[in-house]
């Protein structure tokens, strides 16, 4: 319950920060995979819409009424620059594989984009430990991409937790601040996948940041050779005194 309440809250905040040009084409997407066994939930954006936030525990039915398990927490967000938001817990009945996916969002292109994607997960245990490992390269469980696809980072690999305790795990790219990405951008998605032992319990928050980088405006341009001229004035008395 106290992460439902804080995860309305934030979803609240951010819908309130969002910007108005961002477009879901995809629905926001779960699938539980357990042994030849799916379930899949989604949700279709509203027009306009930026947020959303599980309002309560969903149970993930195979077609025969099994449960694979249970959405604890869900939340989505997108915010102004943009930014992507996704957080989730689950809770597995049976061992399998559990994906969460934004899909795309689209936005007018940013020409010479820079960003930064960061995750956190924990692990809770049963009686007898758990086992949690992404089902992207490397055994990432996190994914971040861009224009359909292409791949930004993939992060938060393997975790273990011993019987009846809980493992963190958190990652970011790039270590601080940003990295060019080298291409005009126009799309964004987010992505959960992974697989995760019987009885046992995962959760995630993220964050994929796009910015645009800052081009200086004239007066910025004006200030910066106003302050050079000095140094050249210098190296030229410089060079005939020599």
């Amino acid at each position: 319950m106290r992460f439902l309440m804080v995860c309305v809250c934030t979803a609240g905040l951010l819908a309130s920060c969002a910007g108005a040009w961002a477009l879901n084409v995809s629905p926001l997407t779960v699938v539980a995979d357990c042994g030849g066994k799916v379930a899949t939930w989604t949700y279709e954006w509203l027009p306009g819409e930026s947020a959303y936030c599980l309002n309560g525990p969903v149970d993930l039915k195979a077609a025969d009424g099994t449960i694979l398990g249970r959405i604890t927490g869900l939340s989505c967000a997108i915010q102004g620059d943009p930014a992507l938001f996704l957080d989730f817990s689950v809770h597995a009945f049976v061992e399998g594989d559990f994906a969460f996916d934004t899909g795309d969002l689209l936005f007018p292109t940013i020409d010479t984009p820079v960003g930064f994607a960061t995750a956190a997960t924990t692990l809770t245990a049963d009686g007898d430990g758990a086992i949690f490992s992404g089902n992207f390269t490397g055994l990432k469980s996190y994914q971040a991409t861009y224009n359909g696809g292409t791949v930004f980072a993939s992060l938060d690999g393997l975790l273990v937790s011993p019987p009846n305790n809980s493992t963190v795990q958190t990652e970011r790219f790039p270590a601080t601040g940003t990295t060019p990405i080298g291409v005009p951008v126009s799309s964004m998605r987010a992505q959960w996948d992974f697989h995760l032992t019987a009885a046992d319990d995962a959760s995630g928050t993220s964050r994929f940041e796009i910015q645009e980088v800052p081009i200086p405006d004239g007066n910025t341009l004006v200030l910066a050779l106003a302050g050079m001229a000095p140094l050249a004035g210098c190296m030229i008395r410089r060079r005939r005194t020599a």
